[in-house]
């Protein structure tokens, strides 16, 4: 990702993949506004129809980038939400939003097992 200017926004969408080991399995919902319609997406991920492990992600864009420049990263996938990995990954441990959007992630998520190294 280029370097983000001081001046530039950073944009917070959702991601839901009925396959997170291949997005492209199944039916993969990118640029969802809203936390809420990100849960409500996933939680009606038909079982029949899982292709693999359920995802569900963030993706950072940062305004006058090329889409291709996003940052994008499944946070919970199957029974685990990774929060150790998005540690990992500077522009997204260093957004304010990121991080609250992970917190309530979890609190929307009781029953998954909260992965942090």
């Amino acid at each position: 990702m280029g370097k983000k200017k001081a001046d530039q926004k950073t944009i917070l969408t959702f991601t839901v993949a009925e396959c997170g080991e291949y997005h492209s399995l199944g039916k993969y919902y990118e640029g969802i506004q809203t936390l809420e319609e990100a849960v409500n997406l996933y939680q009606r991920i038909p079982p029949e129809r899982m292709n693999g492990i359920p995802a569900f992600g963030i993706n950072l864009h940062v305004e006058g980038t090329d889409k291709m420049e996003d940052v994008q990263a499944d946070v919970l996938s199957g029974d685990e939400i990774d929060t150790g990995f998005i540690s990992l990954i500077p522009e997204l441990c260093g957004n304010p939003e990121v991080q609250e959007a992970i917190k309530e992630i979890i609190r929307r998520f009781p029953d998954k097992e909260v992965i942090d190294y």
